[in-house]
């Protein structure tokens, strides 16, 4: 265990986008799959959290007792080509900016409205990550994942059980490595990804710690929309806030509290659900 790398007693502000939170057990950056298995084994399903770019976590104040397992180490990249297929094998640590740059560098279509998201592919599996109509499931072929005793399991996408902003791997599994296929384009694919980057750019807060978007769309709405009708469009409760860009992102404007950003959520919820009749559901995870 003292050979893999680790932090013990871990500030989890530096973990997580919106930079929120208090004191971490012990963190592993796993280099293999033979240590993500040992790690699993040793400590238990139940007792491992799996850590990416942590853009869609919210940590608790406090100390967590939780064994976190990070994927800083685990990024290896296969290219490999049929024609004007491109297969690219995967490890769960691969950031969502090296995908766009072999994206463009051979001009393949399929990622593109997904290219801005700040995620690695870990986390973008285990949450099924979309963006402007697409998801990661809709170019996903294959997934090896660790299952709760240790086993390294190879799994088709039709095997895998998910839907909108979920998979089964946020309540079983480590996501280890995945296959994804994108093909040749005959459109300026460097072009639409600079679009879709300056619209993030222009709509969302970038400039602030934010978790991405904060509840899930319902049904023939947004979330953004039903918040900013009940009036708390940039409302604030100390340092956190509903941004005034964006009413679906929470942002930290210095030192939030994580005990006013679950009031914050808890408000937005209750007027949502009195004028709309609509339970909001979280698209952040919050760890406590």
């Amino acid at each position: 265990m003292d050979k893999i790398e680790h932090l013990k007693n871990f500030s989890l502000k530096d973990f997580c986008t919106i930079k929120i939170g208090g004191v971490g057990k012990v963190v592993f950056f796993p280099k293999n799959v033979e240590e993500i298995s040992f790690l699993i084994r040793e400590y238990g399903k139940e007792n491992i959290f799996p850590l990416g770019i942590g853009s869609n976590l919210i940590f608790s104040d406090g100390f967590i007792d939780k064994v976190f397992i990070h994927s800083k180490n685990l990024k290896k990249c296969e290219i490999t080509q049929e024609n004007d297929i491109f297969y690219l094998t995967l490890e769960a640590g691969v950031s969502f900016k090296t995908i766009n740059n072999i994206v463009k560098k051979y001009n393949l279509e399929g990622f593109e409205n997904l290219s801005g998201i700040p995620a690695t592919v870990g986390g973008a599996v285990a949450m099924n990550a979309g963006a402007y109509g697409s998801e990661i499931f809709d170019i996903l072929e294959e997934v090896w994942w660790i299952d709760k005793d240790g086993n390294l399991i190879h799994s088709k996408k039709q095997d895998i059980k998910h839907y909108y902003r979920y998979s089964q791997f946020q309540e079983e599994g480590f996501v280890y490595k995945v296959k994804i296929k994108l093909k040749k384009s005959n459109k300026d694919i460097s072009s639409i990804i600079k679009q879709h980057l300056l619209d993030r750019n222009k709509k969302q807060p970038l400039d602030l710690p934010t978790a991405g978007s904060t509840y899930k769309n319902p049904p023939q709405t947004y979330a953004g929309k039903l918040i900013e009708e009940v009036g708390l469009k940039g409302y604030r409760i100390n340092d956190i806030g509903f941004s005034s860009k964006h009413a679906n992102f929470l942002v930290n404007y210095k030192e939030a509290r994580f005990k006013d950003l679950i009031n914050l959520l808890e408000l937005a919820e209750k007027k949502v659900y009195e004028k709309f009749g609509i339970q909001l559901e979280r698209e952040v995870k919050i760890v406590e």
